[in-house]
């Protein structure tokens, strides 16, 4: 059974499994940062048509809330905590004094050196030095093994970040139109939609949603930014999305005699508006801004431009549907003594924000891992040892550059011809 275990143990940590899970997790963030995320699933199957569905399916639309990653996740983490206990028993004992490499084996022989003046640089380097009976040994920077320790600490740190975010992290949407704001009390700070455009491709696609917006503080302070799907904009701890998109629709009932409007109401598809006097219910279908008739007679959209754009309008009457109309812009329904038109349409902008009390984690995993990162690279172990006028360097980076440096400043010669 003990066998078994280990050899369960030899695999979870292998290095091998950890760059294949790399890769795995590195092709799901490539695809979350391509493929717009959080989005309507009308917005795939119109942009990528029936890949779309498949996108869906695969839960490429919320790539880092889907099952796949998650479990990829948790995966790496089991790897890289097994990994890091495996390797930090060698290297504590690599950082202890007692811990002497096979500088005569692997490394770089300095020769011509005076005893007093070989001790007294690396004395001048803090290095920390061991006398001998016919010479000393020097060590720098033993911890420095370490370093390896420090960035896989960081990374955990940061995915158990990522988990507190997600269980701890409050999200919410509004729809906006241009000019319209929404206040955040405890943030003490106001948004404002300035202007919201949707950019599209040649043959008509969606390419894109852009946000203007101006963030009010307190003090009156404004700051105005430019959002778009994939370039968030974070103010005090709250981080805004481009999510969605949708049309709002302004419809007058007016009096015919007098030509006076009685009733005006904004409409989004799928909504309706119930007038009262009339006892008339009016139900918006859908607004097609550029109306095409598909083989079986039924009105389709062939895209978000404004090109032939349609109203698909059904009324009601005390809940009984009386007639159903296909009109244009300011194309009047007339209905007794009232004509119905929907005049024109604009887009709103739906935006996802969200506040994330996981910030302070992810941000300490990062200074541990910028921190591993230069104990590996600049703050590794160094060695030497002097007997009878030769010393003798090694460090396991930069093994022929640091014997180098000390034969410069020494003023000896390297007497082999070994380069790393």
């Amino acid at each position: 059974m003990n066998r078994i275990v280990k050899k369960i143990y030899s695999i979870v940590s292998s290095l091998g499994v950890a760059i294949v899970l790399l890769i795995l997790i590195a092709l799901y963030i490539i695809i979350g940062t391509l493929i717009p995320q959080h989005m309507d699933a009308a917005y795939y199957t119109q942009r990528y048509k029936d890949v779309g569905k498949f996108l869906i399916a695969m839960s490429f639309d919320d790539v880092y809330a889907s099952a796949i990653f998650i479990v990829l996740t948790i995966l790496f983490s089991i790897n890289l905590i097994t990994c890091t206990i495996t390797s930090l028993r060698g290297q504590f004992a690599q950082s202890k004094k007692t811990f002497s490499p096979a500088t005569a084996t692997h490394g770089h022989r300095i020769e011509q050196i005076p005893l007093d003046d070989a001790r007294a640089y690396f004395q001048k380097r803090h290095y920390q030095i061991e006398q001998q009976d016919i010479g000393f040994t020097a060590s720098k920077y033993r911890w420095g093994v370490l370093g390896a320790a420090i960035t896989h600490i960081g990374i955990l740190i940061m995915i158990l970040g990522g988990v507190i975010g997600a269980m701890t992290a409050q999200e919410a949407s509004v729809n906006l139109l241009p000019g319209n704001e929404v206040s955040f009390d405890e943030k003490q700070f106001v948004l404002r939609l300035d202007d919201f455009n949707i950019e599209f491709d040649e043959n008509g696609s969606i390419s894109q949603y852009v946000s203007d917006i101006t963030i009010i503080d307190e003090d009156k302070t404004e700051l105005k930014r430019t959002m778009w799907v994939n370039n968030p904009v974070s103010h005090k701890g709250v981080k805004f999305y481009q999510a969605s998109y949708g049309w709002i629709s302004y419809l007058t009932i007016t009096d015919r005699e007098t030509k006076e409007i009685v009733d005006e109401q904004y409409l989004r598809n799928n909504s309706n508006y119930f007038h009262q006097d009339s006892h008339l219910t009016i139900y918006l279908f859908k607004y097609f801004p550029e109306l095409a008739i598909g083989n079986d007679q039924q009105p389709i959209n062939l895209s978000e431009r404004e090109i032939n754009p349609h109203y698909a309008v059904i009324l009601y009457e005390f809940g009984n549907p009386i007639g159903s109309y296909i009109v244009g812009p300011q194309e009047v329904i007339p209905y007794g003594q009232y004509d119905i038109s929907f005049v024109h349409s604009q887009t709103y902008t739906g935006l996802l924000f969200r506040t994330d009390p996981s910030f302070v984690v992810v941000s300490l995993g990062f200074i541990f891992i910028v921190l591993g990162m230069v104990v590996s690279f600049y703050l590794y172990p160094r060695f030497v040892s002097f007997t009878d006028g030769v010393l003798i360097t090694y460090s396991r980076k930069n093994n022929w550059v640091f014997a180098q440096s000390v034969a410069r400043r020494l003023q000896g010669n390297i007497a082999d011809d070994k380069k790393e």
